[in-house]
């Protein structure tokens, strides 16, 4: 397994496996009818046209970050600088049947290394849906802190508890010296 940036020949993958890790991760916290439906459309627009401009913008205020063994993907981070300057960690997935084996670990390395390199200085972040006990636990563990929590509406009408999770520019530099 390699770490790389990710390009547009990635969308469709990612998409399938985005969509592969909410059904498994969100089965009891999502309404089945959202996730059963257009789940798949919606990621495959949504990551066609964030690699489009990942790839027409390399002005390292996003990152993309694919975990791949052969042609097979893996996992993947997605990161960008948002409008108060700090960085969000957007995206964080592994294939279900992967979970725990260390990559996602990696790939957060890795991530918290690019935002430690290119954004020094700046707080890392992500928004985690507050009955994702799996993921807390793992963002916990990788020393992350609560910061908010708030209800987020989804453009499917339905809304859902967000807990928002931080690490300080120093806890990104240790982070990411784990690389």
């Amino acid at each position: 397994m390699h770490i790389r940036s990710g390009t547009e020949d990635d969308a469709e993958n990612i998409a399938q496996l985005h969509t592969r890790s909410w059904l498994t991760a969100y089965a009891e916290i999502m309404p089945a009818g959202y996730l059963n439906g257009s789940l798949l459309g919606e990621r495959r627009a949504m990551w066609s046209a964030r690699l489009a401009t990942v790839a027409r913008q390399p002005d390292h205020t996003r990152c993309l970050l694919v975990a791949v063994d052969g042609d097979a993907l893996l996992g993947f981070a997605y990161l960008a600088v948002e409008a108060d300057g700090r960085v969000l960690l957007d995206n964080l997935h592994v294939e279900p049947e992967r979970k725990q084996s260390g990559i996602d670990r990696q790939l957060v390395h890795r991530a918290f290394g690019w935002a430690s390199e290119q954004h020094p200085d700046r707080t890392v972040y992500l928004e985690v849906l507050r009955d994702n006990a799996a993921a807390i636990a793992f963002y916990r563990r990788l020393g992350g802190r609560p910061t908010r929590e708030f209800v987020e509406r989804f453009p499917a009408g339905f809304e859902l508890p967000v807990v928002e999770y931080a690490w300080s520019p120093d806890d990104v530099r240790i982070l990411a010296d784990h690389r």
